[in-house]
């Protein structure tokens, strides 16, 4: 009888740990703008963000992404970018998206190239809002394009542009982490339109949808101690009780 009961609490207690690891893997929303409200304020995610502009940009709102398919659907849509040869990944707009309690963490958005912007951008991200670092630089598909119009599916089964800082633990629980995607020189040593038989002009667009960023639960210390006590002692049980 006693051995039936901790074969009985072995199974509950593995199942326990299973429910577990399967609750704190769900990705969260942690924040998320459609800008369909005409403003900046984060529209949905348990930590919320803030949007700014720099290098001297503006912005309005207009058509948003493809992908949206709200009644009302805006995008942000930035422009007064550097002048030729001048400003190289100085201008652009960020995205301040504290991960607190949250691990695992992806980013993803969706841009709009107009024909005279430059064609060449990097994402850039911060661990404690001063230092940036190198992401990935994106490549214009074309003027007056949306990178979704691609349809290149990325790991979360959608078509927007997605960055992964799954297992860098310096992205975890991080009240300052950051993103900024900046306009950047080409090849040729200066700024290069989307559109090939465009040049590149300073009221070029870049317009930004669907930026949202998500995370895993971290999981509580307390929770997993108890959980790692618990089947320790039943080990300790299922011992005696063979002898």
């Amino acid at each position: 009888m006693r051995g039936s009961l901790i074969a009985r609490a072995f199974v509950a207690l593995s199942a326990l740990s299973v429910t577990l690891g399967i609750t704190q893997a769900q990705p969260v929303q942690l924040a998320f703008w459609d800008f369909n409200d005409n403003d900046t304020t984060v529209d949905a995610g348990v930590n919320g963000g803030t949007v700014a502009l720099v290098g001297g940009t503006t912005a309005t709102f207009a058509t948003g992404s493809p992908l949206d398919s709200a009644t009302t659907n805006r995008g942000y849509n930035t422009t007064n970018y550097p002048a030729q040869n001048t400003g190289n990944l100085t201008a652009g707009i960020v995205f301040n998206t504290p991960t607190t309690g949250y691990m695992n963490i992806t980013v993803q958005f969706d841009v709009r190239w107009s024909n005279t912007s430059s064609k060449y951008l990097r994402f850039q991200y911060t661990y404690d809002g001063v230092n940036w670092n190198n992401g990935p630089q994106l490549v214009a598909p074309g003027g007056d394009q949306w990178w979704s119009g691609q349809n290149l599916a990325n790991p979360n089964g959608n078509f927007r542009y997605y960055v992964s800082f799954y297992a860098d633990t310096s992205a975890d629980n991080n009240p300052n982490f950051a993103f900024r995607i900046l306009t950047e020189f080409g090849p040729s040593g200066q700024y290069e339109a989307a559109r090939s038989a465009s040049s590149y002009g300073t009221t070029g667009t870049l317009r930004y949808d669907l930026v949202e960023v998500r995370g895993e639960v971290v999981p509580e210390p307390a929770s997993m101690l108890a959980l790692g006590v618990g089947l320790a002692g039943l080990v300790g049980l299922r011992r005696r009780a063979r002898k």
